[in-house]
């Protein structure tokens, strides 16, 4: 009971702090993307380090290593860290180009994407109420495609993205430290070629960006070590409604904060994905209830 009220608490304060970051980011806008996204893994990996010296953790991370090589997984763990630096980069680039309203859209169907990735991967059945929730969502998906004239691409691979990384960190369960230090350390060395080899210089921009991309690194790791601490002491379907709080947040920054235009396109688009979202959390309350009553007889 105590593990559960430990993960539904880091899941909140995780999705909470996403939700506000938005606007982190979009105070970077000066700075291309791709280069924000490797600053952000590069002091990801310097604020880490400084966790694990405080802890003193880190032959616990060598023996993890060695553990994951002979249990031929470290596969997953590559796997998990270009997935997250996926979406690190499609979120800082909608963000900082005036889409941060299609960027809340990807979590509001991300849930609903990991019901299809549960029926296909987990072998979990689908419910009557889960299948008119990905009716709607997909009746949703089709108008923006529309509307836009291109099938919202980066939306959905923004989703997915966090969708399978997410199922990696459930078959591949670490403490939260080590499992960001792995994933850092993958993707660090790419991030610094690139640094080296791009034209922008950290500090081109004036002391209030450079401490801002450092302080990117800080307010990467928090939210992810919360994020570990959740998804390893909460189920997938509690996550998954907590997980809300964090498009809904973007989509009133993104609105009231960034002032992006959120026409009736965008209404008639959130308001399938938003009733799907409804039918959704019914069928699992209802679901959760007769459960419940069965287990009590």
């Amino acid at each position: 009971m105590e593990n559960r009220r430990l993960g539904i608490t880091s899941g909140f304060a995780a999705y909470v702090m996403w939700g506000l970051l938005g606007v982190f980011w979009e105070l970077l806008s000066v700075v291309p993307a791709m280069d924000t996204l490797a600053y952000r893994i590069v002091w990801s990996l310097v604020t880490i380090s400084v966790v694990l010296t405080i802890q003193k953790n880190w032959i616990e991370v060598w023996h993890t290593v060695v553990t994951l090589i002979n249990n031929h997984k470290i596969g997953w763990i590559i796997l998990s860290a270009f997935l997250i630096s996926i979406n690190w980069y499609l979120y800082i680039n909608m963000v900082t180009h005036q889409q941060a309203t299609e960027a809340s859209l990807s979590y509001y169907i991300m849930p609903l994407m990991n019901v299809a990735v549960a029926v296909i991967f987990l072998h979990e059945k689908l419910s009557r109420s889960k299948i008119i929730a990905l009716i709607l969502v997909i009746i949703g998906v089709i108008i923006l495609t529309v509307q836009t004239g291109s099938l919202p691409f980066n939306t959905l691979l923004m989703a997915a993205s966090f969708c399978f990384y997410g199922l990696i960190k459930k078959q591949v369960p670490l403490p939260a430290t080590i499992s960001l230090t792995l994933e850092t350390v993958t993707v660090t060395p790419i991030a610094l070629i690139y640094l080296l080899l791009s034209p922008h210089v950290m500090n081109q921009d004036g002391i209030k960006i450079t401490l801002l991309l450092i302080m990117s690194g800080i307010l990467t790791v928090i939210p992810l070590l919360l994020f570990a601490v959740a998804n390893k002491n909460t189920d997938f379907i509690t996550l998954s409604f907590i997980q809300y709080l964090n498009p809904t947040i973007q989509l009133l920054m993104a609105v009231f904060v960034l002032h992006e235009a959120f026409n009736w396109h965008k209404v008639i688009v959130f308001a399938f994905i938003w009733s799907g979202i409804l039918v959704f959390i019914f069928g699992s309350l209802s679901n959760y209830q007769k459960l419940k009553k069965t287990t009590t007889l």
